[in-house]
This record gives structure tokens, sequence and C-alpha cells, in this order.
């Protein structure tokens, strides 16, 4: 994950945290549909991220 925000860090814990509780509780199609809907959801915030301007210092440096 190339983004460093702690809030989204913790969104994705509590939302593998249900991939987890799938997975124990014996219902793995659903813990798979999960785990594909949260790296494809992390998948594409990273990718906004990275296309979102930078400060403006940063692009005077470049």
């Amino acid at each position: 994950m190339m983004n460093n925000n702690l809030y989204l860090k913790i969104l994705w814990v509590l939302l593998y945290g249900i991939v987890a509780f799938y997975t124990f509780t014996n219902k793995t199609m659903m813990a798979m549909y999960w785990m594909a809907g949260v790296m494809f959801a992390q998948a594409v915030l990273d990718l906004v991220y990275y296309f979102l301007p930078k400060s403006k210092t940063e692009m005077t440096e470049c």
C-alpha cells in the first residue's frame, strides 16, 4: 500500500477481519468475495491517491 493514512489502514484491518470471520465460520465463498472486494478497493484507492496532485513544493522540485 502506497498510502500512509492511519484511518485507511484501520479500515483495511477491519475489512480483512470480516474476511477472517467468514473463513473461521466455514463460509469460504463469502470470504473469497470479501477478500476480492477489499483487494480491489485497496488497488483503486491507491491508484486514486497516486494521481491526486501533490503539494506545490513537490511539483516544482521535479
